[in-house]
């Protein structure tokens, strides 16, 4: 696994003011950057390789990590309309770059790095990093029979759901032109603003993905000031772990 791809293209709208100058994933924890957290997490992890799709203040992104050495080698994709678009189009817009392995993360989440290891290390090819709990309804939700994964989306009944998908995955060059055709027939339809994991969704039926649980980790995604704010809290323990 020597490659992994960030989705940092966003406006971060609900952390505004924090994101009206600057892009969600250079907001700093103690110092530490949300990007920066997650490039040495995956360096650390064996990762050699970082494609990182841009959109919102997109030139502030290479400026900042470019004096930093991670030991990797990092490379931009631009998306010009992430205004109006979500992270199935900037995906889409990396499908050439996922012809391999690759480890997936949403660039707002933090993370202890064991949650890529345990991803890692899984058994399988193709899973996702669950937190297995109850959920509320703007999470990313999955449903699940055992360990796989039955259905993944915002829209899943909460009585239904088994825990939500914290926005780190491990895709295999076997699953990826399944994915990839999907992403295409999503775009395609003109839902350009969906989240990825519409995409995601609609090769369940045909693929074995699974869910690996990482609810003993500590691991957020960053969409409010609240979740700011625990982020900060929870990026303490991880440096301390």
């Amino acid at each position: 696994m020597d490659k992994a791809i960030i989705l940092n293209a966003g406006e971060g709208k609900r952390l505004r003011p924090l994101t009206e100058l600057i892009p969600k994933c250079l907001l700093k924890l103690n110092g530490t950057t949300i990007l920066e957290h997650q490039l040495a997490s995956l360096a650390e992890c064996g990762i050699k390789e970082v494609v990182i799709v841009v959109g919102y203040r997109a030139d502030q992104i290479p400026k900042r990590i470019k004096c930093k050495n991670f030991a990797l080698s990092i490379r931009f994709i631009q998306n010009p309309i992430f205004h109006r678009t979500n992270t199935v189009y900037s995906l889409w817009l990396a499908r050439d770059e996922i012809k391999t392995d690759f480890m997936y993360l949403n660039g707002d989440v933090i993370f202890h790095k064991y949650v890529l290891k345990r991803l890692v290390d899984a058994g399988y090819d193709t899973c996702l990093a669950v937190d297995k709990r109850n959920v509320g309804e703007e999470e990313v939700k999955v449903q699940l029979v055992k360990n796989k994964v039955k259905v993944i989306g915002k829209s899943i009944n909460l009585s239904e759901a088994q825990g939500e998908f914290v926005g780190i995955a491990k895709f295999s060059h076997k699953f990826n032109p399944l994915f990839a055709e999907k992403l295409d027939d999503v775009v395609r339809e003109g839902k350009v603003n969906a989240f990825f994991e519409a995409a995601l969704d609609r090769t369940l039926e045909h693929y074995s993905v699974y869910a690996v649980d990482v609810s003993d980790l500590p691991c957020i995604e960053i969409d409010s000031h609240e979740d700011f704010n625990a982020a900060k809290k929870i990026y303490s323990k991880i440096i301390k772990a």
